[in-house]
């Protein structure tokens, strides 16, 4: 009965999302800029997203590879494209991610170093979130009232702090009656997670986590020209690394309606319209569930290949 409340809580923060922004936009002029969408921008945009999810697979590669688990490019490649089309049919935000390191452990790599090259793996996506969200920072405060402009380098600032901190818990001193299993168990978790970031495999995995997140941000401004909106590199810099941190929280079902929401909010800093950004955030959303429906077939490969255990 959790797992059903959770998912109708999930479904509810994006049904209710999406219906407050479709009734509080203006929807007149969005019709004639989607009748007007220049394919070269739209094309472009959709191969910035191909691009970043091949980073994403040797973000994953060398994660992995920190943890001591091998895996080629081509391998890693399709486990990520085959953890990104089961992650759109799963109801959560982590379930690509467990749907990934299922197969990559089916495919012969250790179990404890899959496990935490995930954790990692999500780790270094948010390490590369919140360096380019102080990055643009400074451009998102300019534009925000004087009233809320604290609150986004608040935010950033708690963030770091609070990956730093976890990051050292395991040193921290406990009660004799808390180091026992499960506390243990995570407590070494942590340590083991530690000891996988601090190697040059981990800060290959964060250049492409930084990728990843670089290639989306272009993709918006791309499509953003497509729709002719007035988006500049330097705006998305701002908006977008929020919208993609507010997508991965396990609020709704796989960010759809929350990403919809930071980008209306954000983007209406810098004079677009709600429905505009709404579109922008859904042209995101669709381009990359279309560029993970091969990942079906990948993962039908990977079945294949699995050793029989």
């Amino acid at each position: 009965w959790r797992g059903r409340l959770a998912l109708a809580v999930k479904l509810c923060v994006t049904v209710g999302v999406m219906a407050l922004l479709a009734v509080r936009a203006d929807w007149s002029g969005v019709t004639a800029r989607v009748a007007d969408l220049s394919p070269g921008w739209l094309a472009l945009g959709v191969l910035l997203k191909a691009a970043g999810i091949l980073f994403a697979g040797e973000r994953w590669r060398w994660a992995a590879a920190s943890c001591g688990a091998v895996i080629n490019s081509w391998t890693a490649l399709r486990l990520m494209l085959a953890g990104l089309f089961l992650g759109q049919m799963l109801p959560g935000a982590l379930g690509g991610d467990v749907a990934r390191g299922w197969l990559t452990y089916r495919a012969g790599c250790p179990a404890a170093s899959v496990v935490t090259a995930m954790i990692l793996d999500r780790l270094l996506a948010l390490m590369g979130v919140v360096v380019i969200m102080f990055i643009g920072l400074p451009h998102l405060v300019a534009a925000s009232p004087p009233s809320v402009a604290w609150a986004p380098p608040l935010a950033t600032l708690a963030l770091a702090v609070g990956v730093a901190v976890g990051l050292q818990i395991d040193r921290l001193p406990l009660p004799r009656f808390l180091r026992r299993p499960p506390v243990t168990t995570l407590l070494d978790q942590v340590g083991r997670l530690r000891q996988a970031l601090f190697t040059q495999a981990a800060l290959v995995s964060g250049f492409h986590a930084a990728g990843v997140h670089i290639t989306t941000i272009a993709a918006v401004v791309a499509f953003a020209r497509a729709l002719d909106l007035p988006v500049s590199p330097i705006d998305a810099l701002s908006v977008v690394p929020v919208a993609i941190f507010a997508a991965a929280l396990p609020i709704s079902l796989n960010g759809w309606g929350v990403r919809e929401g930071a980008m209306a909010a954000g983007l209406a800093l810098f004079g677009i319209g709600s429905a505009e950004a709404v579109v922008l955030s859904l042209l995101i959303g669709v381009s990359v569930t279309l560029l993970t429906l091969p990942g079906g077939l990948l993962w039908l490969t990977l079945k294949a290949e699995a050793p029989q255990r």
